[in-house]
């Protein structure tokens, strides 16, 4: 039996066709791009339906043909022995009366047969071609990419995914839970954002308060637990007299940006939090979300080429990602692997969650103050990786409610 196949197995479906200049024996369609023209048709009817004579199910039963001969001599012979002069004439007379008939009724159902067969063999094979080789070669034909025009088709898929970014990042300019989701979600589906979250500077100090968008849902031993939800979580800087607040509201479909700050504002102001720099500027808030979108999805101007998945983007030119801290046209400059391991339990005089003391030089052309803000939301993301599904201090996670976004969440099906 042949072999040559393409991508279409047809042997996988259970047919063979023959095809013209091929083997009545191999019984088999060979769907090769390279040597079956795209528009291919059946030599003959008989070819559709051929059956190959080694087919055991179809052979000669000699011992059956024997064995009905034999007993119908043995018949004939005791029929002539027992029966008188008389009766034996009239029994061989009947004989060849009887056989005349037969050959006579063979030659004319042999007549009838021959036409009868094809037009069953006709039928069948144009609805085989009809029902199955017809769409075998259409698929085939449309499947069917040379080597030359192959590079072209994946640079066409390039660009229509280039096109789908920017398309999601424009829809930013007006932010609605719709446009901020599905950022989200694409971003995460790529690995383009590290925890599957966002976390941008929310106001004109970049010492005051950050915020972090996320969208999904916790899980618990795989198994979903919640909803999906647009999660903004408040971020107090590290120190303060209010970092160990934790603020989040939930962006509801019904909401609009609105809605969101006045909600996140009046949280604040309950847990007495009403300092100016903790106040959210929400313009510059999205814009900066908008532009760490850009950022990560490539869909950026600003000649970006990040190097690990987007944590957050510190000033014009500093972003924090999972390959450490990067600089715009410089690449990593300082390697996650570089950071300290935050110690546990806590080193004397500090708590769960303080990052280590850590003062690494600044590069040249750095300004001290800018690095230094760096490092320290570096170590937030690097050292102290705590929040989402990075759990750092090595507890036993196993029971632990665990956040994952939309585009990265455990396939429930499987695990339950």
């Amino acid at each position: 039996m042949c072999r040559r196949r393409s991508a279409i197995d047809t042997e996988a479906l259970g047919i063979e066709f023959p095809v013209a200049g091929t083997s009545r024996r191999s019984g088999c369609v060979a769907l090769s791009n390279a040597r079956v023209p795209p528009r291919r048709v059946l030599a003959s009817p008989l070819e559709s339906v051929a059956v190959t004579s080694r087919d055991p199910e179809i052979r000669t039963r000699w011992g059956r043909i024997v064995l009905c001969t034999s007993a119908g001599a043995c018949a004939i012979w005791a029929t002539l022995r027992y029966a008188g002069p008389t009766e034996a004439r009239n029994v061989v007379v009947s004989l060849f009366v009887e056989g005349s008939a037969a050959l006579f009724l063979l030659a004319l159902l042999f007549l009838l047969e021959r036409g009868f067969t094809a037009r069953v063999t006709s039928v069948v094979s144009r609805q085989v071609h009809d029902d199955v080789v017809a769409p075998l070669e259409s698929r085939v034909d449309e499947l069917a990419i040379s080597i030359a025009d192959l590079q072209t088709a994946v640079d066409q898929r390039r660009t229509e995914q280039a096109s789908r970014h920017q398309d999601l990042v424009s829809r930013i300019t007006y932010p609605t839970f719709s446009s901020v989701t599905s950022a989200l979600a694409e971003a995460a589906r790529l690995n383009a954002i590290g925890s599957g979250g966002v976390t941008v500077q929310a106001n004109a100090n970049p010492s005051g308060i950050w915020l972090e968008f996320s969208w999904g849902a916790y899980f618990q031993d795989g198994a979903r637990i919640g909803p999906d939800e647009l999660r903004i979580r408040a971020e107090m800087p590290k120190g303060g007299p209010h970092s160990d607040e934790t603020i989040d509201v939930s962006w509801h479909e019904s909401d609009t940006a609105p809605d969101v700050a006045r909600r996140l504002e009046d949280r604040l102001y309950q847990a007495g939090i009403r300092d100016p720099r903790y106040r959210p500027d929400w313009s510059l808030m999205m814009a900066n979300f908008q532009r760490s979108v850009a950022v990560a999805l490539l869909a950026s101007d600003e000649g970006w080429q990040l190097q690990g998945a987007l944590y957050e983007l510190v000033g014009r030119d500093w972003a924090v990602t999972t390959a450490g801290i990067e600089r715009r046209d410089h690449g990593v400059i300082l390697p996650a692997k570089e950071f300290p391991r935050a110690s546990f339990p806590p080193a004397p005089g500090t708590q769960l969650g303080d990052p280590p003391a850590w003062s690494p030089p600044p590069p040249a052309g750095a300004d001290p103050d800018e690095w230094k803000l760096v490092v320290s939301r570096g170590q937030l993301r690097l050292t102290l990786k705590g929040y989402g599904m990075e759990i750092a201090y090595g507890f036993n996670t196993s029971s632990l409610q665990t956040w994952y976004p939309v585009g990265r969440q455990p396939d429930t099906e499987k695990t339950s």
